[in-house]
């Protein structure tokens, strides 16, 4: 299946979870927030929220800095 991952046309396996998907661009979820479909995801729900075909996701690393 399709979807917009940070901006790009990615394919993933069908029946993949938000965790794997972070797992692909991030070694590590610290600092790590995802939104699918423009609604942010709770870490806690990343295991258990399936991507849909069409899925809009972006995936960001908190910066630290001033």
């Amino acid at each position: 299946m399709e979807i917009t991952l940070n901006g790009v046309v990615t394919s993933l396996p069908t029946n993949s979870h938000i965790e794997a998907v972070v797992k692909m661009v991030a070694p590590s979820p610290r600092g790590i927030a995802v939104a699918l479909n423009g609604e942010v995801v709770s870490r806690s729900l990343w295991g258990s929220t399936s991507c849909q075909a069409g899925d809009v996701i972006e995936i960001v690393t908190a910066a630290a800095g001033g």
